[in-house]
Formats: structure tokens, C-alpha cells, sequence
């Protein structure tokens, strides 16, 4: 039998030294609020809260690994949007040993350790990547690749493609009429396309349906 594998996403605000006591706490809110969303995704998925460590550090523990990518993609397109800030984000695939249900930072095992490390790994050019175990050897060096990819193209995403792209995420994949619909400021159909098309948002969904669809328990299990 296959051990249980997760993916812990470990970040940090960039440049957060520059905001004021009230900027960071409407950020790390908007932070919060972006996994709760995360959560509503699929039953399971988040058994415990993001938790913010150090101030503008934070961690994120799935349930299910093969919803990673998405997640961090859809986090830093919401902070992007809503409060133009963008965040770090290592994420690490593998087993867990305890889960502190108080304080997930707290938490042990090596989906923890590898995304961690990796964070602190990150060079300041890059805010993404993605860490697996050495078991993996198939994949592994892959994924800091793909990772580079897309943080390439979200590097590009204005505020309000941003905010379309967070939207269009969603899992129950919405038409780009109800995107429209939802948007603070409603745009036509044809321009939320416009706006998908230029920021590459078919790219990006090839690898998040790639990721989703990749056997990382299989690959993961020691």
C-alpha cells in the first residue's frame, strides 16, 4: 500500500519591509481569505488554516498534492489583483510524520522540510518553485523548470489580468461569461478572452491539467 502524500506550500510576501503595519494585515487577510477559497474547492482538500510565522512568512498544507500548482497560482494571482503584492512560493511534494492542527508550521516530515528548504533556496530573481523528494528522479528536476515557466508568465499579468485569471482558476472551470459577471468592474465576454489570451492563461492551464493529472503518489512513495 502507497503512503499518504501532501504538498506544504511555504511563502513570503515580497517586499514586504515597505508596507505599513495596516498594508501587511490587510494582506496577510487577503492571504487568508484566498485559502479559504482554496478550501471550498473539493471536500478535504484543506484540513487546517494557512498559518502567517515571522511576520510575512506563511504555510499552506493540501491534502491532496495534485492540487498544488493551482493553488499557488491562484494565490499570487489574487494577491496580485486585490492588493498588489506578490508572494514567494515553494511548494513540496512527499510524506508529513505530525500534523500540529494549532499551528501548521509546527508540523513535521519531508513534504515540510523540502518546501522550506527550497523557499530558502529560492533566488531573488524567481517566486516559484516546486521540491520532490530524490525518489523521484523522473520528475524532480522537471518541476523547478515548470515552476520557472509559469512564474514567467505571471510576471507579466497586469493588476486586472490578474484579477480575471483568479477567477478563471477555479476548478469548476467558469465560463468567461460568468467571469465577466463577477469582476468588480464587469467587462464583455470578448474582453475577459482578450485578457485570458494575453496572459497566456491556456499555458498555464496545460500545466496546471498536467500537474492534476500526474500520479505523485505513485512517483512520491518511497
Amino acid at each position: 500500500m502507497s503512503e499518504r502524500i501532501y504538498a506544504v506550500l511555504t511563502g513570503d510576501l515580497v517586499k514586504s519591509t515597505k508596507l505599513s503595519a495596516e498594508e501587511l494585515e490587510r494582506v496577510r487577510a487577503t492571504t487568508k481569505t484566498a485559502a479559504t477559497n482554496v478550501r471550498g474547492w473539493r471536500p478535504g482538500l484543506m484540513e487546517h488554516d494557512l498559518e502567517f510565522f515571522r511576520g510575512d512568512s506563511w504555510q499552506l498544507l493540501l491534502m491532496d498534492p495534485a492540487m498544488a500548482l493551482r493553488a499557488a497560482i491562484y494565490l499570487r494571482s489574487v494577491l496580485r489583483s486585490a492588493v498588489d503584492v506578490d508572494t514567494r512560493i515553494a511548494i513540496g511534494l512527499g510524506s508529513v510524520e505530525a500534523i500540529d492542527s494549532s499551528r501548521i508550521s509546527l508540523s513535521t516530515g519531508e513534504a515540510f522540510t523540502l518546501s522550506g528548504r527550497a523557499l530558502d533556496q529560492l533566488p531573488a530573481s524567481k517566486r516559484m518553485t516546486i521540491s520532490l523528494p530524490a525518489r523521484a528522479s523522473q520528475l524532480g528536476p522537471w518541476m523547478p523548470v515548470v515552476a520557472e515557466l509559469c512564474d514567467g508568465l505571471i510576471a507579466e499579468w497586469q493588476r486586472r489580468q490578474a484579477e480575471i485569471v483568479s477567477l478563471a482558476l477555479s476548478p469548476d472551470a467558469p465560463s468567461q461569461e460568468d467571469i465577466a459577471n463577477q469582476l468588480k468592474h464587469p467587462l464583455t465576454q470578448q474582453a475577459v478572452a482578450k485578457s485570458l489570451q494575453g496572459a497566456r492563461l491556456p499555458v498555464v492551464m496545460r500545466a496546471i491539467s498536467q500537474f492534476e493529472a500526474t500520479p505523485w503518489v505513485e512517483i512520491c512513495s518511497k
